[in-house]
């Protein structure tokens, strides 16, 4: 008897892991060819069943906090791009509004003042976009 379902091949160094779940267990990287694929439960006995049923569920169960960590993380990355787009946005607009203002009539001292502040604002740009 073939029950067909889903099945991943992963990789951690020289070891390949076959599983049912859709995504590799941590340390292990999916190199499944294609979706799909089938898992013969032929000579199974209903002991060894039962026991790969608990491993599976024990893994659900572990695997569940690390998923929500992941998706956390993740989240956290992308308010941080978007955090970093903004500083850049203002940081270039900044270099502008200062540039403009050097194109004025000023004194000198109020010049160097300006030179000094654009300096600093284009360092910032480039360390952090």
């Amino acid at each position: 008897m073939t029950t067909p379902s889903y099945a991943t091949k992963c990789r951690n160094g020289k070891s390949i892991l076959y599983t049912q779940d859709r995504y590799c267990p941590a340390g292990y990287i999916d190199i499944t060819g294609a979706s799909g694929g089938t898992v013969s439960i032929v000579g199974r006995s209903a002991h060894v069943k039962e026991q790969e049923n608990e491993l599976l569920q024990r893994r659900a169960t572990e695997n569940g906090p690390y998923q929500m960590q992941m998706a956390q993380a993740q989240v956290a990355e992308e308010q941080q791009q978007a955090h970093n787009s903004a500083l850049c946005t203002s940081l270039a607009s900044q270099a502008k509004s200062l540039e403009a203002a050097m194109r004025q009539p000023n004194g000198p001292q109020w010049l160097d003042n300006l030179k000094q502040q654009h300096r600093n604002v284009r360092q910032q740009y480039r360390n952090k976009c």
